[in-house]
C-alpha cells in the first residue's frame, strides 16, 4: 500500500437500496472508469443521489433518510467569503437526469460535523471532518426513490463505487466502479476515483448482494507522482455525531424567518494540534 499523504498537494473541490440490476459484488479495480449512466434503467438505481445547488455553486449529495441528505461540509460554505450559507437557498435535485429531477426539495437546516472549520487552504484534519447533513423541508416519500444506508462501520480496503455530478456533466449522474483505496490517515482515505468540481459530497459506496451503503463522502482531489487521486472522509462513527445534531432541540441561529424553519448548526472550534499537510480548493 502506498503512503501518499506526506507529499500530497491537492486541489479540492448521505434504509437500504435494493435495486434490481445492482451488481451482486463490488466490481474490481478499473471497471470501465468514470462513465455517464446513459440508460434510464441504470440511472433509476441511483435516484437517491442528486445534485445540491447552493445558490453560488453545486455539489453532489445523497438521500440517506426521507428527510436527510448527506454531503461534504465545505459545500455549505461560500467558496470566496468562507461564510456559512443560508440553507433556504439550497435545492436538492434527487435523481437529476437530462435536466429533469425525480424529486426537488428545499432545505430547512444544515448540520456540520463538530470541529469543522472552512478554510480556503484546508488541512488534512479538516478534510477528516468534511461532513454535513441537510434536513429537508419536506421528506422524499416517493416509492421510486429509496434512501441509501449510511454505514457506521469501519470499511475494509478494496474496491468502491462513486456516483457523482461534476463539471461539464452537471445535468446527469456518472458512475465509477472499481475504485481502489490506496492509503489512510485517520478518517481520510486516498482513492483512485476520478473526481472534478461538483463531485464534492458524492457518496463512496460498497455494493454487495444487491445492497449499497455509503461508507464515505468525497472531499478533494490531487496528484501524486503524476497520478490522479481523490480524498474521501469515512463515516465510521462520525455519522452518529451528525445524527445527534438532528435530534437536538431547537436551532442555533436563524436567517430572518420564523424560529425553527430555516437554520444552521455551526461546528465547534476544537483543538487542532498535529495538523499536517495543507490542501487547495478551486
Amino acid at each position: 500500500m502506498r503512503r501518499v499523504f506526506a507529499a500530497l498537494v491537492a486541489c479540492c473541490f448521505a434504509s437500504s437500496l435494493f435495486a434490481q440490476g445492482l451488481p451482486q459484488v463490488q466490481p474490481g479495480d478499473g471497471a470501465d472508469g468514470l462513465r455517464e449512466m446513459a440508460s434510464a434503467t441504470e440511472a433509476r438505481q441511483w435516484r437517491a443521489v442528486g445534485r445540491l445547488d447552493t445558490g453560488v455553486s453545486f455539489c453532489s449529495a445523497t438521500l440517506i433518510a426521507p428527510d436527510l441528505v448527506l454531503t461534504a461540509a465545505h459545500c455549505v460554505y461560500h467558496p470566496e467569503t468562507s461564510e456559512l450559507l443560508n440553507p433556504e437557498t439550497f435545492t436538492f435535485l434527487a435523481g437529476l437526469r437530462n435536466g429533469r429531477a425525480e424529486a426537488i426539495r428545499q432545505v430547512r437546516r444544515t448540520m456540520v460535523m463538530p470541529g469543522y472549520i472552512f478554510e480556503q487552504g484546508p488541512e488534512i484534519d479538516m478534510i477528516g471532518r468534511d461532513l454535513a447533513l441537510l434536513e429537508l423541508r419536506q421528506p422524499v416519500s416517493l416509492a421510486s426513490i429509496t434512501p441509501i444506508d449510511a454505514s457506521e462501520g469501519h470499511a475494509r480496503d478494496g474496491a468502491v463505487t462513486v456516483v457523482s455530478y461534476g463539471l461539464d456533466r452537471e445535468n446527469y449522474a456518472s458512475i465509477e466502479e472499481g475504485c481502489e483505496i490506496l492509503a489512510r490517515r485517520g478518517p481520510v482515505r486516498s482513492l483512485t476515483c476520478n473526481v472534478v468540481q461538483g463531485a464534492s459530497g458524492s457518496p463512496v459506496l460498497r455494493v454487495n448482494q444487491g445492497r449499497a451503503e455509503v461508507i464515505a463522502v468525497m472531499s478533494a482531489s490531487g496528484h501524486v507522482d503524476g497520478e490522479d487521486i481523490s480524498l474521501a472522509v469515512m463515516l465510521d462513527g462520525q455519522i452518529d455525531e451528525l445524527m445527534e445534531q438532528v435530534r437536538a432541540a431547537g436551532p442555533v441561529a436563524t436567517f430572518g424567518t420564523a424560529a425553527g424553519t430555516t437554520s444552521f448548526i455551526s461546528p465547534t472550534n476544537e483543538g487542532r494540534d498535529g495538523i499536517g499537510a495543507r490542501f487547495i480548493r478551486p
